[in-house]
């Protein structure tokens, strides 16, 4: 394992942002990528949105070319969110990506964080029992740490993701995103300054 690696995987719902808080998503996420940066751990990203038809994938990229913006928050107005197959698309092809990679370059630390608004209502590969038992399966046996951001707690119980690591977007807020991912960068930053303690 490389002890100075993490990698971060990012599934993110862009579809539910509405154009009037694209601004504050952004202004969130530059945030958030920054505090990481700060951390001086060395980290690789890859990413993935919700919006069907439409997925952007970024993979392997260091944290200082990975733009979280460049997944970009455009709605296109369906209001489909297709986040159990995207979620499950980008845990399997990085898990296929992480298999092939020599043992000596993997990453020591797997993080994966998914935001999402509501309930997946447009996927067609994958259900929420799949997921869940993909995410478990990941977390026990190969000790990858998943955060939940979402609106909707439902999510937490199905998907299997702890309280602890799961942050409520509330609706009701005027800045939506600007607690959730301020509540996301602690709990990430201490995941990787311990990382960092342990290179």
């Amino acid at each position: 394992m490389n002890d100075k690696l993490t990698l971060q995987l990012f599934a993110f719902d862009c579809n539910a942002i509405s154009e009037e808080r694209h601004g504050d998503a952004l202004k969130a996420i530059k945030k958030f990528g920054a505090a990481l940066r700060r951390t001086g751990r060395l980290q690789h990203c890859s990413g993935v949105r919700f919006v069907r038809d439409r997925e952007i994938k970024i993979c392997d990229l260091p944290l200082a070319k990975f733009k979280m913006d460049s997944m970009g928050v455009q709605n296109d107005g369906t209001g489909t969110c297709a986040m159990l197959d995207r979620t499950s698309e980008l845990m399997d092809d990085e898990g296929v990506r992480l298999n092939d990679t020599p043992e000596e370059e993997r990453p020591s630390q797997v993080i994966m964080t998914i935001i999402v608004f509501g309930r997946d209502n447009a996927s067609v590969h994958c259900t929420y029992e799949k997921l869940r038992e993909m995410i478990a399966l990941q977390r026990d046996v190969y000790k990858w740490k998943f955060f939940l951001m979402t609106d909707f707690t439902i999510n937490m119980e199905k998907l299997g993701i702890a309280e602890e690591d799961t942050i409520i977007i509330k609706k009701s807020e005027k800045n939506i995103f600007e607690r959730p991912f301020a509540e996301l960068t602690e709990k990430m930053v201490v995941l990787l300054n311990e990382a960092k303690e342990k290179e």
